[in-house]
């Protein structure tokens, strides 16, 4: 009996350490909820205190009435963090570096004297990076400011050249 309490107590402690570590955070950007109907959702992973993984999937919920913008984005991210606090890391200033993939709506031009240009379906890639600033409520509830800019590779001729990325996210961490 007091082997396996000895050993659900060693399970449970090295869980426990290893959460400590390892913190999942889930957001949504309020910014794009109220300005636009758009939804964008994070999901980000910290390596430690200093670094994360995540990624952001942004979707448009209405046709708006310009003749460009982004329907989809998929945004995988690395994200560097340089406050230094080892009990409760990954919040305060940091930078990323990130890789997107946009679906969306761009201007086809045509030759024809009546109209200049059509409305075609585009796909592209790009490389991009940003910073914001983190802050972490004790109970887990975080408030992220970020921007971005990145240049797209053009693999569709009538993609947009460069992609913003900048929101209010709120969101929550847990274990």
């Amino acid at each position: 009996m007091k082997k396996i309490i000895f050993i659900i107590s060693l399970i449970g402690i090295t869980l426990t350490s290893w959460s400590q570590d390892r913190m999942h955070e889930l957001k949504l950007d309020a910014l794009g909820v109220l300005v636009g109907p758009s939804l964008e959702l994070t999901y980000e992973y910290a390596l430690n205190v200093h670094s994360a993984i995540g990624v952001s999937t942004f979707i448009r919920l209405d046709r708006p009435n310009r003749r460009k913008y982004e329907g989809f984005t998929l945004a995988p991210f690395y994200r560097q963090y340089f406050y230094d606090n080892s009990s409760f890391g990954n919040k305060g200033f940091f930078i990323e570096a990130l890789i997107q993939y946009t679906n969306g709506v761009g201007e086809k031009d045509i030759d024809n004297e009546e109209v200049d240009y059509i409305l075609a379906d585009y796909s592209d890639i790009g490389i991009g990076f940003g910073g914001g600033v983190k802050w972490i409520s004790p109970n887990g509830f975080t408030v992220e400011g970020v921007a971005g800019v990145g240049r797209n590779f053009k693999i569709d001729e009538h993609s947009n050249d460069l992609f913003l990325r900048f929101g209010i996210n709120l969101g929550y961490r847990f274990y």
